[in-house]
C-alpha cells in the first residue's frame, strides 16, 4: 500500500532532462553534497525557487501596467 502510493506521488511529477557544461554538473554535485541532497532534490529546490520568483516578478510588473 506504501509503495503504491509512493508510485502515484512519482506518477504526479513531471521530468526533466538536461545537459548541463561540466562545471555547472560539478558544482552542484559539491553544493548537493554540502547541503546532504541528492542533485535532483536540489535541482528541482532550485527550479521551484526560480519559478516562483519568476511568477512573483511577472505578478509585480502585470500590477504595474493597470
Amino acid at each position: 500500500m506504501l509503495r503504491d502510493l509512493a508510485v502515484r506521488r512519482m506518477a504526479a511529477r513531471g521530468r526533466v532532462t538536461a545537459y548541463l557544461p561540466e562545471e555547472i554538473q560539478k558544482a552542484l554535485e559539491e553544493w548537493a553534497e554540502e547541503e546532504s541532497r541528492s542533485i535532483s532534490s536540489l535541482a528541482t529546490y532550485l527550479l521551484t525557487k526560480a519559478v516562483k520568483e519568476r511568477q512573483a516578478q511577472k505578478a509585480k510588473d502585470s500590477g504595474r501596467d493597470n
